[in-house]
Parts: structure tokens; C-alpha cells; sequence
């Protein structure tokens, strides 16, 4: 009986002590030695140089002091969101330009402009060579290109898991996990992938968002397309993981119990 008790005393210590998930394995932001600052003592703020992928949303700006400039952006697809078309400042913002399949936008009055693999700086000077040609004078509008929406996949150990549409033309990672209702305790914060898309191919990324040195790193900002990716910690493969079921906690102990019984009886024998 003695060595009954023992065995079955190891059992239950090695089962909790594997069923563990430390403290360090949920916590965000621990700081690290490697967090990085400028000269004023902030953390700098690094974006990797976008570009424009197919199905993305732009947003055209225009402003200028000509009311006639105005009847190059359609009613349909413009709002004013400052002054007014018939304002001396007006400013129209269009709203949903699409990159179509083969990378082309088409802007009412100005035509159609191939931008795929192209940064924002580069379709706006595109654009603005065109608007100066149809206005025949250069200076009497100014355009700005910008996200219109970044459109990303959350998926794995992600409580709210699916696409996701930022109307802004920018949000992080963390942001993205809010949004998303937070990491699963079984989500393994230290090995989150992000597949990202360039126009040579994909890449994948690995951020461990329990070291605070993530937000130096140029990828924490998500792009338009990027998939998120949660893997489980190991704890949960093995299904003997913090928060396992009682069922299962049971259906493992009355399986230990069982050879140990069948142990002792043919040991009396």
C-alpha cells in the first residue's frame, strides 16, 4: 500500500507540474534588455516601407483652391470631410479605390494608373502628373494617396478569430489582438507568425509579444493582407495543458490508477 500511495503521489505531481503555464508565458510586454530608444527617450516608431497589393483600398485626397478641380473626383465617390466643393479650401477625399486583379485604380477624370508593387510615394506623384496635365497648371491642386482600410486574418488561439477591416491606414499588432478579443490562454505569445505578401512572394515573420523589444521592430505594424497566425503552446498538443477538463485530468489518473492496481494485485500472487 505504502508504494501505492507513492506511485500515485509522483503521478499527480508530475501531472500538475506539466500542466503548468507560467506567468511569463501570459504576460505582454515584459521588458527586455534589448528595447531600443532615441536620443529623447521614447521609443522610436519604425514602419517598414509599404506596397500596394492587389485588393487593396486607396484613399485620394485632393486640395485646392480651384472649384473646377472638384469635377475630377465624382460625386459618387467623394465626400467632403473639410470646406466644401464650393469652399476656397475645399478638400475631397475619395473614398474606395480598389486595386483590381490585374493592379490597376481608375480615378473618375484622370483614368487608370497601374500601382501594384508601387509605395503610396510613388502613386502619388503618378497621380499628381496627371492632374497637373488635365488642370494645365501645375500648383493649382495638390493630391495625397493613402490606405483607405488594411484588411488582415486573425486565426488560431485568437478568441474572435476571422478577417478583420481597420478603416485606418494603420494599426499594430496588439491592436489587432484587442480587436480580436485577445490571445487564448493556450496561444503561444512568444512564436506569433505573420505571412506577409510582397510582389516578389510571401514571407514569414515570427514576433514574441512578451518582450517589450517588439516594438522596435518595423513589423509590428500590420499591412493590408497580412495573416496572423496563433500557434498552441505545447501544453495544449499534449492535452495535459493549464486548463485541461476535469474529464480528461480524470480519464489520465484512473488510467495511472489501473496499472498500478494491476501492478500490486499480480505482485500478491
Amino acid at each position: 500500500m505504502k508504494l501505492y500511495k507513492s506511485i500515485f503521489l509522483v503521478s499527480f505531481t508530475l501531472l500538475f507540474l506539466c500542466s503548468c503555464i507560467g506567468v511569463k508565458d501570459l504576460k505582454y510586454l515584459q521588458p527586455s534588455e534589448n528595447l531600443q530608444f532615441n536620443e529623447y527617450g521614447l521609443i522610436p516608431v519604425i514602419y517598414e516601407n509599404y506596397r500596394v497589393k492587389k485588393d487593396d483600398i486607396l484613399a485620394m485626397t485632393l486640395i485646392t483652391s480651384d472649384k473646377n478641380a472638384s469635377k475630377f473626383l465624382s460625386e459618387e465617390n467623394t465626400s467632403v470631410f473639410k470646406g466644401g466643393t464650393n469652399s476656397s479650401d475645399g478638400r475631397l477625399r475619395t473614398s474606395g479605390l480598389i486595386v483590381d486583379a490585374n493592379g490597376y485604380i481608375s480615378i473618375y477624370g484622370l483614368g487608370e494608373f497601374y500601382v501594384y508593387g508601387l509605395t503610396l510615394s510613388e502613386i502619388t506623384d503618378l497621380v499628381q502628373a496627371k492632374l497637373n496635365e488635365v488642370l494645365y497648371n501645375e500648383g493649382k491642386a495638390e493630391v495625397r494617396m493613402n490606405i483607405g482600410a488594411i484588411k488582415y486574418y486573425m486565426v488560431g488561439e485568437i478568441n474572435s478569430p476571422g478577417e478583420k477591416t481597420e478603416l485606418s491606414n494603420r494599426v499594430d499588432l496588439l491592436q489587432a489582438i484587442a480587436k480580436s478579443g485577445d490571445l487564448t490562454k493556450f496561444a503561444d505569445r512568444r512564436h506569433i507568425r505573420i505571412i506577409r505578401e510582397y510582389p516578389e512572394g510571401k514571407k514569414n515573420i515570427v514576433l514574441d509579444v512578451t518582450r517589450d523589444d517588439i516594438l522596435n521592430s518595423p513589423y509590428f505594424y500590420l499591412q493590408s493582407g497580412d495573416q496572423v497566425i496563433i500557434d498552441p503552446l505545447k501544453e495544449k498538443i499534449s492535452g495535459l495543458g493549464g486548463g485541461t477538463t476535469i474529464g480528461d485530468v480524470t480519464q489520465f489518473l484512473s488510467v495511472g490508477i489501473q496499472a498500478i492496481t494491476t501492478y500490486l494485485f499480480f505482485k500478491t500472487l
